[in-house]
């Protein structure tokens, strides 16, 4: 038995080693990655900008390097100060709108991406509630368009105004008030 014991004892002492190694091995791995994904973030952070000092003080700062006065002295000439200025409010009637139109040879398909622009949060509030209507009405709109209109800036413009209208329309006829001032296509993909 003693012969077993001095060779269970060898094997052993060959294991932990390997054990020592292997672990070694596990934490250099576990290491690198960390340093990886350290080094991805830190770079991601670096070519977005979000690692600028400052992030929203460099206002601050080009107010303070003589421009500035010049248009705050501007702006009180004119009587048009921070007063007068109104906060937007943006709401993208998602998912974007996808119809299909005929363009007088095969059936085409058209991907709009809409937001609404208001200068009161209750009308947003109104977009959010009534989106069901408007997103309704635009898609029999946007599924009715002719294919060589859109095909232009100008078309575009006028696929905009109707839009635009469209959603006053709703807006005017639930709540009593249009309250949209813009709608902008922030995304169109005509296929």
């Amino acid at each position: 038995m003693a012969k077993d014991d001095e060779e269970i004892l060898e094997d052993e002492e060959k294991k932990t080693p390997k054990k020592k190694g292997n672990l070694m091995k596990i934490l250099v791995i576990v290491l690198s990655v960390i340093i990886l994904i350290a080094a991805s973030i830190g770079g991601t952070l670096f070519l977005t900008g979000g690692m600028s000092s400052g992030g929203g003080d460099n206002k601050e700062v080009a107010a303070d390097d003589g421009h500035g006065e010049a248009e705050k002295n501007q702006e009180e000439d004119d009587g048009h100060g921070k007063e007068d200025m109104k906060e937007a409010f943006y709401y993208a009637l998602d998912p974007a709108f996808i119809v299909n139109y005929y363009d007088g040879q095969k059936i085409r398909y058209l991907q709009v991406t809409v937001e609404v622009l208001a200068y009161e949060e209750s009308v947003i509030e109104d977009v959010k509630k009534h989106s069901p209507v408007i997103r309704n009405n635009l898609i029999l709109m946007l599924s009715n368009i002719d294919s060589e209109v859109i095909r232009s800036i100008a078309g575009k413009k006028k696929l905009l105004n109707d839009a635009l209208a469209e959603v006053r329309g709703i807006l005017e006829e639930k709540t009593g008030r249009p309250g949209v001032e813009e709608v902008y296509f922030t995304g169109f993909v005509m296929q």
